[in-house]
């Protein structure tokens, strides 16, 4: 009775999550697919081998805010540990290959990248950077005050400015930040993460245009 109650509120408390007014949520649909490609290309190599067979399932999780999208109302970060408990539970308990885990994955990606960036920017490409490096794994400690200070150190600083080093610095956090939440809910829950990606790798959004050779640059005779 007391477990069927608790993932009532859980439930209620994510459909209910649109209390911080103001914000139009910053990553359209393709920025944030690419920035689940990322975090999964940085993530440890069990982890990602669950987060790749499980895609499609974790990109939805990852449009939670759009599902849910009401005018002038946007994500409450704080709500980002109540979901990082119950997925570290569900784990626990031993449902990695149910829907609401592997969903649950891309819900804390959304909530993350909205608790550092919740501005509208135009375009995808505002969004997207030319590269996105990673800095390495970093343990989730206490969860409350780690969104206090993402929200101080990136939310508040970076807001409304649409200068390309912001936005690129944010787009790099968020990712990273993303890679640590997974990988420490995995291990709360009683899994290995497998071998770690290395500090520093960089993932390369740049569209490669081969030179053309001399003679087809010639004006036609």
């Amino acid at each position: 009775m007391h477990k069927k109650l608790f993932k009532v509120l859980v439930l209620i408390l994510i459909a209910g999550f649109l209390m911080f007014p103001g914000s139009t949520f910053a990553f359209k649909s393709v920025t944030r697919d690419q920035i689940i490609y990322d975090a999964i290309e940085f993530a440890p190599k069990e982890l990602q081998t669950y987060l790749r067979d499980n895609l499609i399932v974790v990109r939805g999780g990852a449009h939670f805010a759009e599902r849910h999208q009401r005018r002038s109302y946007s994500v409450d970060p704080y709500a980002t540990e109540t979901i990082y408990r119950q997925l570290v539970k569900d784990l626990k308990e031993g449902r990695r290959d149910e829907f609401n885990t592997a969903h649950s994955f891309g819900v804390i990606a959304c909530f993350i990248a909205e608790t550092i960036s919740p501005d509208n920017y135009r375009t995808p490409s505002q969004f997207i950077p030319d590269f996105v490096s990673y800095d390495g794994y970093q343990e989730v400690g206490h969860i409350r005050s780690h969104i206090t200070s993402l929200i101080e150190n990136y939310r508040i600083p970076g807001r409304k400015r649409m200068q390309r080093e912001v936005t690129d610095l944010l787009y790099n956090v968020a990712v990273n930040e993303i890679v640590d939440y997974w990988i420490s809910a995995w291990e709360n829950g009683g899994y290995q993460p497998g071998m770690l990606a290395g500090t520093g790798k960089k993932i390369s959004h740049r569209i490669f245009v081969p030179e053309k050779k001399e003679a087809d640059a010639r004006p036609a005779l």
